[in-house]
């Protein structure tokens, strides 16, 4: 198990340079900066390789989280736009974070709440699960999620367009994303019920640096927004599957994705290398 510390995670080129990634097989990952920064075009939450094409693409480039405790607002997404500008600095926040396996885990800490943030694959499947869960210990928060949605291969660059608007089909619990005529559908379901508030909004130039600062476009279908009572945990499925499903016990799918050993071949069609921090004896 990899574990990074809160004074790495919390010091800005540590936060941006180390990379995690969680693969399962196929060509399909989920991957991103510690900080939840995008530093370079390879980065998402679900990457696959859409038919006909043979190349990665990503689908849902990151998920920024917004909790709400007490009359104060944390934001916990960390973003860089164009001229290095940092808007929100949500990895001040992070207290730890760890690699075991195929599962990757954040934990943020703040005032009167911990946030446990862990994200992992099904097997073979282009799904990837977020599962967020409040610590016993915390008072009541409400969460907001800001999904910020794409479509393009993993070598390209995204130039939004104020008229060029996804097709997002309301469903239970969760919606349903269609970037373009040609594009694989694409859906974000939740666990527990959430109230969804459409925006249809793009948001321009995210600074990628480690591919030499070049910008790209995400799109913003809405706010997903629900209370979590201490202790309670919320999972939001993105996949292209159609048949996937969030009524699944997430604990034993935890534990699998913790078991599972990455061998040369999960990683043979990687398109970058992660950099890890691994600390010394």
């Amino acid at each position: 198990m990899v574990v990074i510390p809160r004074h790495v995670c919390r010091e800005i080129s540590n936060a941006f340079a180390f990379e995690w990634m969680v693969r399962n097989g196929r060509g399909r990952y989920a991957a991103g900066s510690i900080s939840g920064a995008l530093t370079r075009r390879q980065h998402g939450l679900l990457v696959t390789v859409p038919k006909p094409s043979e190349k990665p693409h990503v689908l849902l480039a990151k998920v920024d989280e917004e909790v709400e405790v007490e009359g104060h607002v944390y934001k916990l997404g960390t973003n860089e736009y164009q001229n290095a500008v940092l808007n929100p600095d949500g990895f001040l926040y992070l207290q730890q974070v760890t690699l075991e396996g195929a599962l990757a885990r954040f934990v943020y800490e703040v005032g009167r709440f911990q946030l446990t943030k862990s994200v992992w694959m099904q097997p073979k499947r282009a799904t990837t699960f977020i599962h967020y869960q409040l610590s016993e210990h915390s008072v009541p928060v409400q969460l907001t999620l800001l999904p910020l949605c794409d479509y393009r291969a993993i070598d390209t660059l995204t130039m939004g367009r104020e008229d060029w608007h996804f097709q997002i089909q309301t469903l239970d619990n969760g919606f349903s994303v269609t970037a373009s005529q040609d594009a694989l559908p694409y859906r974000l379901v939740t666990s527990a019920p959430t109230t969804f508030t459409p925006l249809d909004l793009w948001y321009w130039r995210f600074q990628l640096r480690a591919d030499a600062n070049a910008s790209t476009d995400l799109y913003v279908p809405g706010l997903v927004r629900c209370a979590l009572a201490p202790g309670a945990a919320l999972t939001v499925v993105a996949t292209s599957e159609e048949d996937a499903s969030v009524h699944q016990d997430m604990d034993a799918l935890m534990q699998q994705a913790r078991r599972h050993v990455v061998t040369d071949a999960d990683s043979s069609s990687d398109p970058f290398t992660p950099a890890f921090y691994i600390p010394t004896e």
